[in-house]
């Protein structure tokens, strides 16, 4: 559905009569809040309101019990109520947006699940009080419905083309923030709203939880989540989790429920087909596997360009999904289940800093098996994983490394200060935790988390993230990181739970499909496509990006040569995320 509130609203412009609102007053008589909601196939019709002199609350979507799996009802969300969103994501997992007014005191609060499968957008200004929407093109166009037309946001561009990710709230857009996963506003009437975390992931992943197992969870996912009226398909690349999904899907599946499953390929391109290993696992869980043999490349020029919240660095391949869910549609899909995200969480490969990690948590007799693991696995000298492993110990910034400097900046752009955490969640940003590894690793789970928000692929109905629910998140953050990787495996925990469930023994295979060249062949391809939208776009005339590095980046790239390639795929994201909104 698409929801839009307003907050104590200094103006009443936007309640048109075509709405149907929700009011709600406070004590002293005063308009509180309104909220208009409309269904749509993405989210649950599913409301709860209730409303009482002191409160009024309202849930959307479903949520359950973490201790027994009983649905959410009234009394659960009273308490909640009364003591605030933590209990909320203490006690429950979901897919959710919960709001709440506190007539008495005058405050209003909001927040969505973890999972952040319920995106919130908001928007404060002393002229038109606290908006918000799970829909950035709903909101948008209600602050130009007011007058306020929100601009670009110069920071915002300057820090994601260097970083890749922003998970801190902010948005492309000056006064529009959008809430991160475990996150909520909090706002008293008269006061500016704050945002702050209501979900500590480290403190959730407790001990007990380390004893659970990924398969299962798994299993419980899907059992809860996918309605009997759903017509999912899954992508399955034959790889380690979505061969895990396929595997749970079929275990709580009714017997004589077909199971569809897609999975693509370019035949012309050996060194990405993964076909062979998409057939066996199909064929061993007794699965429809649709073959969708392609040819469109990365970058190749997009029929129709979606406004999303933020850019993001799987653009190069909108036209490719666009192509692929096309394809899915014909066969009447029209829910997607990936397997993404479960890479990220159980660490593959493992950073250098789970070295660390044992030092510091005093695990002197695994050191050296440690070393010798990430040397097998990074294929370097045990000199070089010391010598990162203490370099690790003293970074101040988890995600440094995992994107490198942008290169195609102009010299004027260059010399705006970045501050190198100002763009992490703001958990990681006040979290006094000092583990490198574990660090990485939640860095990494945000990463995830922050990937739902803009959908990789354009289906009505939105994706199942399996691996992204709040439960597996916060059972693979309760595993210290240098369990995550034994010998010459990675992804150790889930591979050892699946296999020794199903007998599936091909979950243990190492050889893997490569897709780099692909995408450099894809700008080779589509060079004069790039070379438009690069060169000719919105930042470029801006001044942020040297238009004669640009050039020749795109030129090397067209030969081979990868180095220029995430600099590239930054800057075409961005363009493609701007015109889409032009």
């Amino acid at each position: 559905m698409t929801v839009l509130g307003i907050v104590y609203p200094t103006t009443q412009e936007l309640l048109t009569p075509n709405r149907d609102w929700v009011l709600t007053h406070d004590n002293s008589g005063r308009l509180a809040g309104a909220l208009w909601q409309e269904a749509d196939e993405r989210h649950s019709l599913s409301t709860l309101y209730r409303e009482d002199e002191a409160y009024f609350y309202g849930f959307y979507g479903q949520a359950f019990s973490k201790r027994d799996n009983t649905e959410i009802n009234q009394n659960d969300l009273r308490e909640i109520t009364l003591k605030g969103p933590s209990l909320l994501t203490a006690k429950f997992w979901g897919r959710y947006l919960f709001v709440c007014f506190d007539k008495v005191a005058k405050k209003f609060i909001c927040c969505c699940d973890p999972s952040n499968q319920w995106a919130i957008y908001w928007s404060w200004s002393e002229r038109h009080g606290l908006l918000f929407s799970d829909s950035i093109t709903c909101l948008h166009q209600a602050l130009k419905d007011l007058g306020e037309s929100p601009t670009w946001n110069a920071s915002f561009f300057t820090t994601w083309l260097r970083t890749g990710s922003i998970q801190s709230g902010e948005m492309p857009f000056e006064r529009i923030s959008e809430l991160p996963p475990g996150c909520a506003i909090f706002y008293t009437h008269g006061h500016q709203p704050e945002m702050l975390p209501v979900w500590n992931p480290l403190a959730s992943a407790t001990k007990e939880l380390a004893s659970q197992n990924p398969y299962e969870i798994l299993k419980n996912y899907l059992s809860l989540q996918m309605t009997s009226h759903e017509r999912p398909v899954l992508e399955l690349s034959g790889g380690l989790e979505s061969s895990s999904v396929l595997l749970a899907l079929r275990a709580v599946a009714p017997a004589q429920q077909r199971i569809a499953c897609a999975h693509y390929y370019n035949s012309a391109v050996g060194s990405s087909n993964e076909l062979e290993h998409a057939r066996r696992v199909a064929q061993s869980a007794g699965a429809q596997l649709g073959e969708i043999d392609t040819d469109v490349l990365s970058f190749a020029p997009v029929k129709h360009l979606p406004r999303v919240a933020k850019p993001h660095i799987r653009y190069c391949l909108l036209a490719f999904n666009q192509h692929f869910a096309s394809r899915l549609e014909e066969r009447e899909n029209s829910v997607l289940i990936s397997g993404h995200g479960g890479d990220s969480l159980f660490l593959a490969p493992p950073p250098f800093g789970v070295l660390a990690d044992a030092m510091l948590t005093l695990r002197w007799r695994h050191l050296f098996r440690i070393a010798l693991d990430l040397a097998l696995i990074r294929r370097t000298s045990l000199t070089h994983i010391a010598w990162q492993a203490f370099k690790a110990a003293f970074s101040a910034d988890p995600s440094e490394g995992v994107s490198g400097a942008f290169g195609l900046m102009s010299r004027e752009a260059e010399l705006k200060p970045l501050d190198g955490r100002s763009h992490l969640h703001p958990f990681m940003q006040k979290t006094k935790l000092r583990l490198p590894g574990k660090l990485y690793q939640l860095f990494l789970a945000y990463l995830s988390l922050d990937d739902v928000r803009t959908p990789a692929y354009p289906f009505k109905k939105g994706t199942h993230y399996p691996f992204l629910c709040q439960p597996m998140v916060e059972f693979a953050l309760s595993i210290p990181s240098y369990r995550h990787f034994d010998g010459p495996h990675n992804r150790i925990i889930v591979r050892q739970s699946v296999s020794e469930a199903t007998g599936y023994t091909h979950l243990w295979r190492r050889n893997k499909g490569e897709t780099s060249g692909i995408d450099l062949l894809g700008i080779r391809q589509h060079k004069e496509h790039v070379m438009a939208h690069c060169l000719d776009g919105f930042l470029v005339k801006q001044g942020y990006i040297d238009p004669i590095k640009t050039r020749t980046a795109i030129q090397e790239s067209c030969k081979g040569r990868s180095e220029y390639f995430m600099d590239i795929l930054h800057l075409y994201a961005a363009e493609l995320f701007i015109q889409g909104w032009q």
